[in-house]
């Protein structure tokens, strides 16, 4: 049987500093050594992915952005993508300006990776780019008004602000035609919420379909905490929360593992490997 482990970030893999620990990437890289097959899903974009995510030997597509693109690591090149339509995109730009708000938009133009603003009027924006600029070099492009880039082959939209301020837009989106957005509180911090906006034909769920069929693989594992890991459940055979995990994914997971912070993942992978549980 061929079998593959896919585990989302932030909360699950990453510790409380979104960090990749010592020991996880240490028993990670000596399983996938032995053959086993691993890969990372998240909401993360690729300039803060894949710096993260360097110290492991990872031979096997990403799946970025809950879904939104896959990205093979050895041939440096994106597999599928899912861009958003211009109109949509102009729709979205207007219900979110008549609120208030502010927001990030991601394109991608000949396989390299841009994150879009016109103004970062928004607290915890500006810090969210502050800290991706000086942690993981991420690009920030100011341009004049995000209308003029709605046709640059976007595929995501990101706001981050208090749960109150989102909430109504969030309800909004639900009749907006060719997008879906996964709302939830950044488990980075405990002030703010995330409202991430993409095309409708993407999700964690279809990106791993893709990877699955990809691979040719016949039982999936995967490992998430919170409520947008829900679609990677979903597409996986077997499914393991971390104790730290959202309430509601712990119940539905197929069994509780430890926590990030104890490097629970790998762990868990290095306990099958010893008992010869994987081929």
């Amino acid at each position: 049987m061929k079998r593959l482990f896919v585990s989302d970030l932030d909360g699950t893999l990453l510790n409380k500093s979104a960090k990749l620990s010592e020991r996880t990437v240490e028993l990670l890289n000596k399983a996938i050594g032995q053959g086993m097959s691993f890969t990372v899903s998240t909401a993360r974009t690729p300039a803060t992915a894949l710096k993260i995510l360097e110290g492991l030997e990872l031979r096997l597509p990403v799946m970025l952005m809950n879904g939104v693109v896959v990205y093979d690591p050895v041939k440096e090149c994106y597999l599928k993508k899912s861009v958003m339509d211009e109109m949509v995109i102009m729709v979205l730009l207007g219900m979110i300006k008549l609120r208030g708000l502010s927001c990030f938009l991601y394109g991608l133009e000949k396989n390299e990776f841009f994150a879009y603003y016109d103004s970062v009027d928004s607290t915890s924006l500006n810090y969210f780019r502050n800290e991706c600029v000086m942690r993981y070099d991420k690009r920030f492009t100011e341009v004049e008004d995000l209308s003029l880039v709605a046709g640059s082959q976007i595929l995501y939209c990101m706001l981050r602000e208090p749960k109150e301020r989102l909430e109504v837009l969030y309800r909004e989106l639900s009749v907006v035609k060719g997008v879906k957005a996964e709302f939830y509180r950044d488990v980075n911090s405990e002030e703010y919420y995330m409202l991430e906006i993409y095309s409708d034909q993407a999700s964690k769920k279809e990106a791993l379909l893709f990877v699955r069929q990809w691979g040719g693989y016949d039982f999936v594992t995967g490992f998430g905490d919170n409520l947008n890991d829900i679609p990677l459940m979903e597409a996986s055979d077997s499914f393991f929360a971390v104790s730290n995990a959202h309430p509601d994914i712990q119940n539905m997971a197929d069994g509780v593992i430890l926590s990030n912070e104890e490097d629970g993942v790998a762990r868990f992978i290095e306990q099958l490997m010893q008992n010869g549980d994987v081929e």
